[in-house]
C-alpha cells in the first residue's frame, strides 16, 4: 500500500508540472503505457514464461506505465529526467534494486571547454550497456532479448560524462555505485565504464561499450563481493528508408560467490523491414554460452546442472500501423536450450524448447 501511495503522490506531482510544459523552454511532460498478453504454448504449472517482464503466462498484464519531466539542459541552465513508472516492469527493477517506482532520475549540465560542449548527468540511470532498453521499441519487439535479461546491466546510480571528439566519434565515461543496481550497503568499491561512439555516417554506427565493479553477491550482514566485468559491441546500419539492422555482443567475465572464474557471452542478431503498408516485420535471432556449469549467470539445467548451458532463440514480431500515439505489436518466439530447463505443464518437468506469442498495445503520449 506504501508503495501505491508513493506513486500515486509521484504520479500527481508530475501531473502538476504539466502546466509548465506549456512555455518554450519549459519541461516536456510525457508517458507510455504497455499491455500485454502472452500465451506459453508449454503451459506451465508455474506460470513463468521465464522472461524478463512479461513473465507471467495466460494473463493480461500491465506491462508498463510511466508518466516523465524532461528539460534539456542549456549552456546557462542545468535539465533534469525524471521518470516515474508501475507495471512489471517496475517490479522486476524494484524486487532487484529497490528503486520504489524510479526509472530514471538525473540533473544534466553542459560544460564549455576547450572549443567543446561536455555533458554530465548526475542521479539514476539506465546502462549505456546493449541495444535493448526497459522501453518498448528496440529492435521493435515487445519482448526482452536474453542477452539483455542475463549478461547486460540495466540501470546505475552515479554519474556520467561524455564529449565529442570531432563529428564521428563520443567518449563517455561512467562512475557507478555497482555493476549492476543503485546501491550496495555492503560494498564501498565504485563501479568505472565507459562508451565509446563511431558514426561512419548518418545509417552506420559502432559503439563500444565497457562496464566493470565489484558486487556483493551474498547479503549484507555476510557480504560476498566478486568482480564483474562486461564489453559490449553494437553494430546499427540503416540500409535504407524502410530496411535496418543490427547486431549486439556481449561477453561477461567475473568470478561467482564461490569464487570460480566464468565467462558468459552472447550475440543477437536484429532485422527490421517497414512494409508498403506501413506495418513493420521484424526478426531477432540470438545465441548464448557459458564456459562452465558452476556460475550460474545462465540458467542451470535441473536434470543436468553439470553441464556447460546454451540458449538459442528467434523472435519474428508483427507491428501494425494504428493511430498517432498507439502500436500493436504481435510477436511470436521460439527458445531453445542445450538442456531441459524451461518450465513444462507437469508440475517438476522442463522442456529444452519453449514457444510462445504475445499480443502487445502500447500507447504514447
Amino acid at each position: 500500500m506504501r508503495t501505491r501511495v508513493h506513486f500515486a503522490l509521484a504520479t500527481l506531482s508530475v501531473v502538476a508540472l504539466a502546466s509548465a510544459a506549456m512555455a518554450g523552454d519549459g519541461p516536456t511532460v510525457g508517458g507510455q503505457l504497455e499491455v500485454n498478453y502472452t500465451y506459453n504454448f508449454n503451459k506451465p504449472t508455474t506460470r513463468n514464461n521465464t522472461f524478463l517482464f512479461n513473465n507471467t503466462d495466460g494473463e493480461f498484464t500491465v506491462n508498463l506505465g510511466e508518466i516523465n519531466v524532461k528539460k534539456a539542459a542549456t549552456n546557462k541552465a542545468a535539465g533534469y529526467t525524471f521518470r516515474v513508472m508501475t507495471g512489471r516492469v517496475q517490479k522486476s527493477i524494484d524486487m532487484a534494486y529497490n528503486t520504489d517506482h524510479v526509472l530514471e532520475a538525473y540533473g544534466t549540465t553542459l560544460h564549455e571547454m576547450g572549443g567543446k560542449t561536455l555533458t554530465f548527468d548526475f542521479g539514476q540511470f539506465l546502462s549505456h550497456v546493449g541495444y535493448e532498453t526497459p522501453d518498448v521499441g528496440s529492435g521493435q519487439f515487445f519482448s526482452k532479448s536474453f542477452c539483455y535479461q542475463l549478461l547486460q546491466p540495466l540501470v546505475h546510480a552515479g554519474v556520467r560524462g561524455s564529449v565529442p571528439l570531432g563529428e564521428n566519434n563520443t567518449l563517455m565515461g561512467v562512475i557507478t555505485n555497482r555493476f549492476d543496481g543503485v546501491n550496495d550497503v555492503a560494498n564501498r568499491d565504485l563501479g568505472f565504464g565507459f562508451q565509446f561512439v563511431h558514426k561512419s555516417s548518418e545509417a552506420v554506427s559502432w559503439t563500444l561499450n565497457a562496464h566493470t565493479a565489484r558486487e556483493n553477491l551474498g547479503t549484507a550482514a555476510a557480504p560476498v563481493n566478486r568482480d564483474t566485468s562486461v564489453a559490449n559491441l553494437i553494430y546499427s546500419n540503416k540500409l535504407n528508408d524502410t530496411l535496418s539492422v543490427a547486431v549486439d555482443a556481449t561477453s561477461r567475465t567475473g568470478k561467482d560467490a564461490t569464487n570460480r572464474s566464468y565467462n558468459a557471452t552472447g550475440v543477437a542478431g536484429y532485422l527490421s523491414k517497414k512494409l508498403v503498408s506501413g506495418n513493420t516485420l521484424s526478426v531477432r535471432g540470438e545465441y548464448l554460452s557459458q564456459n562452465n556449469a558452476t556460475s550460474p549467470i545462465l540458467p542451470l539445467y535441473p536434470a543436468d546442472p553439470t553441464r556447460k548451458p546454451s540458449m538459442t532463440s528467434i523472435t519474428a514480431a508483427y507491428e501494425i500501423g494504428s493511430s498517432e500515439g498507439s502500436r500493436t505489436i504481435i510477436e511470436f518466439r521460439m527458445d531453445n536450450a542445450g538442456g531441459a530447463m524451461f518450465p513444462a505443464s507437469t508440475a517438476g518437468t522442463v522442456k529444452k524448447q519453449q514457444t510462445s506469442i504475445s499480443l502487445s498495445r502500447v500507447f504514447k503520449f
